[in-house]
């Protein structure tokens, strides 16, 4: 007869569950690190990118009398492909004197003609633009947080490098009253030149855009509605606070930041310092984009804020306040209007 020695026992089928969880959770927070981590040194990168694409800006305005290369991506009337209601010089630019060539024109890509595969660029849009010599690498171009096949995750803010924003007639025509009622110039809508940014370490310069309706790369600068929307309070100093909240057709999301990771959306200042945002109120990001469906996309004149539906323009003030610090006036600091 066998007999099992005095002092040995076998674990039970509850100890080795137990053992097996506890293995389970370890690998589990080992898991989340590495995401983390990752995520992390992702974000890093990507800023990094931004602060490279920033201070080529700044070698490039250096060099060519502290005039900036332009925000756009193209002249409009020479783009090689039909997109309404982007293409056939619908939105003219307003600056180069009218010439629209495109060889002529300072854009920081070049995203036209022989550049493009229908609507994607192709490296020559990266090469060939005015900013690459500064940069010098199609890798700069393009964020690890992008989970498209594009070659450019960045666009540059539509109030760097114009006459008015993006060069472009629309904004000028919708804009004008409003700034025109604030006591704000045409002249002081100009951001061609180094020595018009009056707070550049508050004002954007480059951000990661999903320029995803109807296209395969990030078409023209990045701009949102710098109007208050209607019924928005007046500061106490507005120079005309009837006229405050004009805002007839306020559009709010003309374009808005690529939310690939709502927690990281990143972008750089003029002078080259670089910011990582979490998105506030997630309910925004699902009414641009989806799901469901296929989201509102460009021009979304989200709701206002109030008690019941929260902060909706929280997000948007945010990235509002860095467009023209200093030029576009400030609006109340608050979110329950």
């Amino acid at each position: 007869m066998t007999r099992t020695p005095v002092g040995t026992r076998a674990f039970t089928v509850t100890e080795l569950l137990i053992v097996v969880a506890i293995i389970g959770f370890l690998l589990a927070l080992v898991l989340v690190g590495f995401q983390k981590a990752r995520l992390m040194a992702r974000t890093a990168s990507c800023l990094s990118n931004q602060r490279q694409i920033s201070l080529a800006q700044t070698s490039y305005a250096s060099d060519n009398g502290g005039a900036y290369a332009s925000n756009r991506t193209s002249v409009d009337a020479s783009f090689s492909y039909t997109l309404t209601p982007f293409g056939g010089g619908s939105y003219p630019i307003l600056i180069n004197k009218g010439n629209t060539a495109q060889d002529s024109y300072h854009a920081w890509t070049a995203s036209y003609g022989a550049n493009m595969l229908g609507t994607a660029e192709l490296e020559g849009a990266l090469t060939k633009g005015r900013l690459y010599p500064y940069v010098g690498s199609p890798s700069a171009y393009r964020s690890p947080l992008d989970p498209t096949s594009r070659l450019r995750s960045y666009s540059l803010s539509g109030f760097v490098g114009g006459t008015v924003p993006e060069d472009s007639q629309e904004w000028a025509t919708k804009w004008d009253d409003w700034f025109f009622a604030q006591e704000v110039t045409p002249r002081e809508w100009i951001t061609t030149h180094v020595q018009h940014h009056l707070h550049p370490e508050m004002t954007i310069m480059s951000i990661v855009e999903d320029d995803n309706d109807g296209f395969n790369f990030n078409n023209q600068g990045w701009v949102i509605d710098p109007r208050p929307p209607l019924g928005s309070l007046p500061p106490v100093d507005a120079p005309n606070p009837g006229a405050w909240a004009n805002s007839a057709g306020w559009e709010g999301w003309i374009d808005w930041p690529a939310f690939w990771e709502k927690t990281n959306v990143t972008y750089s200042h003029v002078d080259g310092s670089t910011e990582s945002y979490s998105m506030q109120n997630k309910s925004v990001i699902t009414a641009i984009q989806g799901p469901p469906g296929v989201g509102l996309g460009h021009r979304y004149a989200q709701p206002a804020d109030s008690l019941a539906e929260g902060p909706w323009r929280r997000d948007w003030m945010h990235f509002r306040d860095r467009l023209l610090p200093g030029v576009i006036p400030a609006m109340v600091p608050r979110y329950q209007q």
